[in-house]
């Protein structure tokens, strides 16, 4: 299991939304490329970045300063907000991301993306934003009729994801610790996870890293690492 710290842009600045809202947001006074190198020195192995803007919009709005980003930095990177075709998929890849996170355009268009799929079979991750274990799209106003496990199998057995981001909404932003009734669940759907939401410190990375799952490969850090409480060095020392 690694630590992956957040990058989340919204209107050029790094900010951390409360259970994605946007109207509850705090600004941080690093730049987003700022934070990607700072959390790059301090040992991160992979960063998350998120355009906040494009994820309301549906197009890549900060797909320049990513790009600076992930031609700063030497770590993987992994990208999601506002990719919602093809098109915009081969434009990150070509500038180098490692990974593209997909969420609601796998359940309301998948189509439009079915090539991707297919081209980049293991580059592709979907991102499943959870509440009361309803999947949530669209800036979690909709939700999903199929339960999660079933949505799983399916992105699994018919497009060959094989990662999946799981955030639990509630969680989100709140400092509030991991769910640890919910992960050991999707620990059993035959995918590799990356955990998201609830890390208040190095508590909780403790205990994600005690469930003992192998198919745990991550989990995103924000608003811990942003406010001091957690410790990127010394966590992944813990590691």
């Amino acid at each position: 299991m690694i630590i992956i710290p957040a990058v989340d842009i919204l209107g050029s600045k790094c900010v951390r939304l409360t259970m994605g809202d946007y109207d509850v947001k705090k600004e941080y006074e690093l730049s987003p490329l700022e934070a990607a190198l700072n959390w790059q020195k301090l040992g991160a192995k992979r960063l998350h970045l998120v355009d906040l803007n494009g994820a309301k919009s549906g197009n890549p709005d900060n797909f320049n300063i990513i790009k600076d980003i992930i031609k700063s930095v030497k770590i993987k990177v992994e990208v999601g907000g506002g990719i919602r075709d093809d098109k915009t998929i081969e434009n990150y890849f070509k500038v180098g991301a490692s990974y593209i996170i997909l969420g609601s355009v796998l359940f309301k268009d998948i189509y439009s993306v079915e090539a991707s799929l297919l081209n980049y079979r293991g580059k592709i991750i979907a991102g499943i934003d959870l509440y009361d274990e309803k999947i949530a799209i669209s800036g979690w106003k909709e939700f999903v009729e199929i339960p999660f496990g079933e949505a799983v199998e399916n992105l699994r057995d018919h497009y060959g994801i094989e990662t999946f981001i799981f955030t639990d909404i509630k969680k989100d932003g709140m400092l509030a610790g991991v769910n640890l009734e919910l992960i050991p669940r999707l620990a059993k759907l035959g995918v590799n996870i990356i955990a998201s939401g609830g890390v208040s410190g190095a508590g909780d990375i403790m205990k994600l890293k005690e469930l003992n799952l192998p198919s745990l490969e991550g989990v995103i850090v924000g608003k811990a690492l942003y406010d001091g409480r957690l410790d990127l060095k010394a966590a992944n020392d813990l590691l």
